[in-house]
């Protein structure tokens, strides 16, 4: 992997977490049992009401694991990091029905889930193919 896609690759991985926290947010929204913050981790960690994101954390996991392996990047590697997220913000056909559902819930209640959509469709677009 070249520094370019390294680079591509750690905006992609910053884009994806500031929609996850977004998303995190909205959901626990005004709730008074989630205004801490240690609660609130452990409500995302175990609570089903958070389980639908899973797929967006394991995928920012992954992406951030091969980030941090020199041997494992080469040429492409981000290609299924895009399709992975053009299929979690409904670019693509998927199986993340779920997903897809509460996202686009959350997006129309909140702002900030809005703003880091967009951001992370700049980001996509932007990645070297």
């Amino acid at each position: 992997m070249n520094e370019n896609e390294r680079k591509a690759g750690a905006e992609l991985s910053i884009a994806l977490k500031d929609l996850h926290r977004a998303l995190i947010r909205a959901e626990a929204g005004d709730d008074p049992n989630l205004q801490n913050p240690y609660t609130l981790l452990f409500a995302v960690i175990g609570d089903p009401r958070f389980g639908w994101m899973n797929g967006l954390s394991q995928l920012i996991v992954q992406l951030d694991e091969m980030l941090d392996d020199d041997e494992a990047a080469s040429a492409g590697t981000l290609d299924p990091f895009r399709a992975a997220t053009e299929a979690l913000l409904g670019e693509r056909e998927g199986e993340q029905a779920e997903f897809r559902l509460r996202y686009l819930m959350s997006l129309q209640k909140d702002a900030d889930v809005a703003l880091a959509t967009g951001a992370l469709r700049r980001v996509v677009a932007a990645l070297p193919r």
